[in-house]
């Protein structure tokens, strides 16, 4: 049996911003009125449904091209075999929003409150996606569901290593796009 691909494009890194982002195309929870702390905690019992113990969130800044997007890493562990604990890191970005009127006196307060909005869509689809995977390691017993975000030497995920060496590059069809690099930035949290 053979397996055809149908056209030549390869998978698109571009996202929508916040406001563009729609159902039809599988984003959920523009609507979610969970607050952080609520989706903080929702993540961390799914977590912990797939072996997983997180220690601590970060929030701050992700640089993605040339946007700013409000995001949080997730540092967690899990158990290896013979017991050794084996560190992760899931980062997540929220969608980039576009900034208000300059003209506006509480411009500040508006980009700040669509932050969080972007952020708390963010965690949203992150939750649903981890209880997915919890349903898929029960279909596929040898599925491990947050093996990606494992860290690997230098701090890097098993995810970011398999993608510098080129794998992920090599599997891809020929005119996909390049990936988007992007850095992280700490900031307090309110």
């Amino acid at each position: 049996m053979e397996f055809k691909p149908e056209g030549t494009e390869g998978p698109t890194s571009n996202v929508p911003y916040l406001d563009e982002a729609r159902a039809a195309d599988g984003w959920q929870g523009q609507e979610t009125n969970l607050s952080y702390d609520r989706l903080k905690s929702e993540l961390t019992g799914v977590m912990a449904r797939l072996g997983g113990i997180v220690h601590g969130f970060q929030r701050g800044i992700y640089t993605i091209g040339d946007h700013d997007r409000a995001g949080v890493q997730v540092r967690y562990s899990v158990e290896g075999p013979g017991g050794a604990m084996i560190y992760g890191r899931l980062d997540v970005a929220a969608l980039p929003i576009k900034e208000p009127t300059r003209n506006r006196y509480d411009a500040g307060k508006i980009l700040r409150g669509r932050q969080e909005k972007a952020l708390a869509m963010a965690l949203y689809n992150v939750v649903h996606s981890l209880r997915a995977q919890w349903v898929l390691k029960q279909l596929n017993p040898g599925y491990i569901p947050l093996m990606p975000w494992l860290l690997a030497k230098g701090g890097h995920t098993l995810s970011e290593l398999y993608a510098d060496a080129g794998f992920t590059k090599a599997l891809m069809p020929p005119k996909a796009e390049k990936f988007v690099e992007g850095n992280f930035r700490e900031v307090e949290e309110a």
